[in-house]
């Protein structure tokens, strides 16, 4: 009874979002089309997803469930990094939504980095790292170490059989001639504690949001670690939950504009 009521309400979701005639489309295409390219309304391209589980989740959470749909505090032109990019979707999403950015996107699984750049070829002012976030440069293994599938993927250090290099935002500020990062999103599966452990000290307070998905449920200390960083670089900062998603506005830059 509970997974009926689940199935209707995310068709009800979809109807309300999209009414009737798109909906149907929608439905069709995530329940009975292999080859899942959607022509989504005020997206501009259109975009694949493979016919996984995983990638159908993370469909949902953006352009059904709205999880990202939320006032950012924004300018008209800036930079958005998107850790944890996967397949490309909420590049895909914030492009339409703020199409002067620039977006930085890092992904470390080599398919999911290939879908990401198709998903993203037609938009203009987007870089790719084929990479893992981190708090240093480092060779890092990525596998699916607890079984959750593409969108699950954990990145470790391994010097000496890492298959990716890792990055840290310091390395992309100076190599994108970064002042301000606008918005941070990052979605990497618990490499937040690492990521927030330590080296934060010099990019942290140049972050105006970071919108995060915490991942205690994989490793505890995930949300402690985040936290300590921003109370230790930020004087003054508001938090919000929107959907899997706790949303840091950085009052110290924001109050400035």
């Amino acid at each position: 009874m509970k997974n009926i009521y689940k199935i209707f309400s995310k068709i009800f979701t979809i109807y309300n979002n999209y009414g009737f005639i798109k909906g149907n489309y929608i439905l069709y295409k995530l329940a009975l089309v292999k080859n899942k390219t959607f022509n989504l309304p005020k997206i501009k391209y259109p975009f694949s997803i493979r016919n996984m589980v995983t990638d159908i989740g993370i469909f949902h959470q953006i352009f059904i469930n709205n999880e990202y749909d939320y006032d950012y505090s924004l300018q008209d032109s800036g930079v958005i990094i998107d850790a944890g990019a996967n397949i490309g979707l909420f590049t895909v999403l914030m492009k339409n939504l703020y199409p002067n950015f620039e977006f930085i996107c890092i992904e470390p699984d080599k398919e999911n980095f290939e879908l990401l750049k198709s998903n993203t070829s037609k938009y203009t002012n987007i870089n790719y790292e084929f990479a893992g976030l981190w708090n240093k440069k480092i060779k890092l293994k990525v596998y699916d170490k607890y079984n959750t599938g593409k969108s699950g993927l954990v990145v470790e250090e391994d010097e000496i059989n890492g298959n990716v290099d890792a990055v840290d935002i310091n390395y992309l500020i100076e190599k994108y001639n970064l002042k301000y990062i606008d918005l941070l999103k990052i979605d990497i599966e618990m490499s937040e504690i690492y990521v927030f452990n330590e080296n934060y000290e010099n990019w942290l307070p140049k972050v105006k949001v970071i919108v995060i998905e915490l991942h205690d449920r994989i490793e505890i200390g995930c949300s402690m670690s985040f936290f300590n960083a921003i109370s230790k670089c930020f004087k003054e900062y508001s938090m919000e939950v929107q959907g899997e998603n706790i949303i840091i506005k950085n009052l110290d830059l924001l109050n400035e504009n």
